[in-house]
């Protein structure tokens, strides 16, 4: 990539060790779509897209029109689908400027709308908003809060010294800071009050929150599931820094657990922001942990 702000190098610059399929052809559409309506088929209720900004808005349009259109006319009621829209100094073009030619904000929301996409199906093509949280309004207003997906670190900041994202004092990477009281703080903001929100009730109501695991000090970067051990490698080995397995389920954990090595954080199991999400779809906050899944001593 020679340049972020060239709609040409967004679309059709190569990705190192990705295959880039050409969504300009119909017949690739075609397929692309069939597939997801396959995927929604088994039981999927809808996607994240990696990386959409390397897909032309016309192309991305063009393709769930079609998904549309095999599920009958309409998307089903729980169904969704988030682009991850990595903003920097091209937001103006990406977000802002929706006659930049390269637009995923209003331009989008028109050109679904052109399709024949309903506003209800359109509300259910959510935006990836990574300027939060210190950036919020990074877009510019240009799609509603509906629309916007939010969260706190995400996976493109996992290793030390990325800088995918300035999230400045408003957020914190948990295994590189490994400040455990300050995250969680982070974590419980997300759903409690988000950077942003007007309404806590009807503004950003998809938030994400990840659990990742720690790296061991080999500086290896395979994920601890088994199958990122040397042992298990056939040929290009040398080199080869082993990740142990570790089990990804731990009944008795109570999230945030120790910076161990390969140790899984669990931030999901951690009972302060199990209640902040409670309480943000108004489910009872009054209940027990055996309720909630977790051991007695959380």
């Amino acid at each position: 990539m020679n340049s972020w702000n060239d709609p040409l190098d967004l679309n059709a610059g190569w990705l190192t060790g990705l295959t880039d399929l050409n969504t300009e052809r119909d017949n690739v559409r075609e397929r692309i779509a069939d597939y997801l309506t396959d995927l929604l088929g088994i039981g999927f209720s809808g996607f994240r897209v990696d990386a959409a900004k390397h897909i032309h808005p016309d192309d991305l349009v063009s393709i769930f029109t079609k998904l549309r259109r095999n599920l009958g006319g309409a998307f089903p009621p729980d169904f969704i689908t988030w682009w991850e829209i990595l903003l920097g100094g091209e937001a103006q073009m990406l977000m802002c400027d929706e006659n930049s030619g390269y637009n995923y904000g209003a331009y989008i929301h028109d050109a679904l709308i052109s399709a024949g996409v309903s506003s209800d199906d359109v509300d259910k093509v959510k935006i990836w908003n990574s300027g939060y949280p210190k950036e919020p309004h990074a877009d510019c207003g240009s799609i509603s809060l509906w629309r916007n997906v939010i969260q706190n670190d995400d996976v493109d900041q996992q290793n030390q010294g990325s800088s995918s994202r300035d999230m400045g004092d408003q957020g914190t990477v948990l295994v590189i800071s490994k400040n455990v009281p300050l995250h969680r703080s982070f974590e419980v903001k997300l759903f409690t009050n988000p950077n942003g929100a007007g309404s806590n009730d009807n503004d950003y109501p998809i938030r994400t929150l990840l659990s990742s695991y720690y790296f061991p000090q080999n500086e290896a970067r395979g994920i601890p599931d088994g199958w990122s051990d040397c042992s298990l490698c056939t040929t290009t080995c040398s080199g080869c820094q082993t990740v142990t397995f570790q089990k990804a389920f731990d009944p008795n954990s109570c999230g945030y657990d120790s910076p161990q090595i390969n140790q899984y954080t669990r931030t999901h199991r951690d009972k302060s922001i199990i209640m902040a999400m409670r309480q943000w779809v108004h489910l009872p906050t009054d209940v027990s942990n055996a309720d909630l899944g977790l051991p007695s001593n959380c």
